[in-house]
């Protein structure tokens, strides 16, 4: 199973264009004993953290939808070739 850093690498790379990772995603958890400000730092972590699960729900939509587009090109390549096929053999059948 792939890495949600993975997936956004494949997206990038297909040049699918995704959302940045949001800034400060390196802060510790704040301890209560750090200092009295502490509320406030956890405050600020919980919404940091909101703010990863939602960049992550992101680039997992935006994964989805990049697999479903390249099966159903395969699926419409795969039906073209086929096509192509019949059309190439019952060609060959009228020249004989």
């Amino acid at each position: 199973m792939l890495t949600i850093d993975q997936k956004e690498t494949i997206l990038r790379k297909a040049g699918v264009a995704v959302p940045d990772l949001p800034s400060s995603t390196k802060a510790r958890e704040p301890d209560a004993r750090d200092d009295p400000a502490a509320s406030g730092k956890r405050a600020q972590s919980e919404s940091r953290r909101a703010a990863i699960e939602q960049w992550a729900a992101s680039i997992e939509a935006l994964y989805v939808e990049y697999v479903a587009r390249r099966a159903a090109k395969g699926l419409r390549d795969a039906e073209d070739a086929r096509q192509l096929s019949l059309l190439r053999r019952a060609g060959e059948r009228s020249d004989a």
